[in-house]
């Protein structure tokens, strides 16, 4: 049974683009989807939103950030 009310991270696309390197290597490294700290506070500088401290990246934002590991390999 899923839950309706895990919160979401903003748009990926709208933050990833703008993401620091290392971010980006904690959130590809991040298996559980887990959005640590340091990366949800530069995902609400870039967005200018408040990122809910338990947001998980959802598998969209996984499939995402596959496709930009591969444009890059």
């Amino acid at each position: 049974m899923s839950n309706p009310e895990v919160p979401v991270l903003p748009e990926i696309h709208h933050w990833w683009p703008r993401l620091s390197a290392h971010a980006k290597q904690l959130l590809e490294d991040a298996e559980d989807g887990v959005v640590v700290d340091e990366v949800r506070e530069e995902i609400e500088r870039i967005t200018g939103t408040s990122v809910d401290p338990s947001a998980r990246l959802s598998d969209g934002d996984r499939r995402f950030i596959r496709t930009q590991q591969e444009m890059v390999d």
